[in-house]
């Protein structure tokens, strides 16, 4: 079963750059999948200890200003400026967390299922990719399918592929949509969009991770770059938290607690 093709002379290159910005696209989920599991966990405890810097800061600058005040702090009131104030920080710590999470617990496929699901969706692409097939944006059937697909492909899952292959072919059937007139009037202005769109996914991150991800020396020496900023936050932390024994100890701090 084939959809009817666009009489357009051009139309098989459209057909080829969708298809491979949908690969580009794929490869460079995949690459951000790798710098993650490679370098997320540095990453992430850098954020970590330079958020407690800053909370850190945030507790003296608070402290100081009760210093010039009277020399009574609130600390509940203080706790509740620095929720306030480091929210934020760690909702961006909690999603790199999990994002770590998430990229080491992902699966490694096999060379033979990654070719394998590439060939799958390329036939699927053809009969229901939304940007070849209108009917797919029209059909909630096509739509769900086309779903499925793509979460199918990012995974390589080659036998949800194989199976979605023939219900594909049995919606299109069930909706007499075997055949397709495709008119893609401004095709000429959609393939200079889609080459666009396929240097953009190349020259920019994560894609261009991949040449720092093939060349081992680069990832020691980024490793190491991190474990470095990582130890020097670490050691800003033990100083701001000495910065801050001193000032309770011999500022004249008074701390003020609110009995329930």
């Amino acid at each position: 079963m084939e959809l009817i093709r666009s009489t357009h002379t051009n139309y098989d290159e459209y057909e080829s750059l969708l298809l491979e910005r949908d690969q580009a696209q794929k490869e460079a989920g995949q690459i951000w999948t790798c710098y993650i599991q490679t370098f997320g966990k540095l990453i992430a405890d850098v954020y970590e200890e330079k958020i407690e810097c800053i909370k850190c800061r945030k507790t003296i600058d608070f402290y100081q200003r009760a210093l010039n005040h009277g020399g009574v702090v609130d600390q509940d009131a203080m706790q509740e400026y620095l929720d306030r104030e480091m929210a934020l920080y760690y909702v961006n710590l909690k999603r790199m967390q999990d994002d770590y999470q998430k990229c080491k617990n992902a699966g490694t496929s096999t060379s033979y299922e990654v070719q394998r699901s590439r060939t799958l969706y390329r036939r699927l692409a053809k009969l229901i990719h939304p940007d070849i097939n209108p009917e797919t944006d029209r059909q909630e059937v096509l739509k769900e399918l086309w779903q499925r697909i793509l979460t199918a492909y990012g995974h390589n899952d080659i036998k949800a592929l194989s199976e979605l292959e023939v219900l594909v072919r049995k919606a299109l059937k069930d909706l007499g949509k075997e055949e397709i007139k495709i008119d893609i009037p401004d095709i000429s202005e959609r393939i200079d969009a889609l080459k666009k769109e396929i240097l953009d996914i190349t020259s920019t991150e994560p894609y261009t991770y991949r040449e720092l991800l093939e060349n081992d020396d680069a990832v020691k020496k980024k490793k190491t770059a991190l474990q470095e900023e990582l130890d020097t936050y670490k050691k800003y932390h033990d100083e701001l938290k000495e910065a801050i024994l001193q000032i309770v100890s011999k500022g004249g701090i008074e701390i003020k607690w609110r009995m329930n």
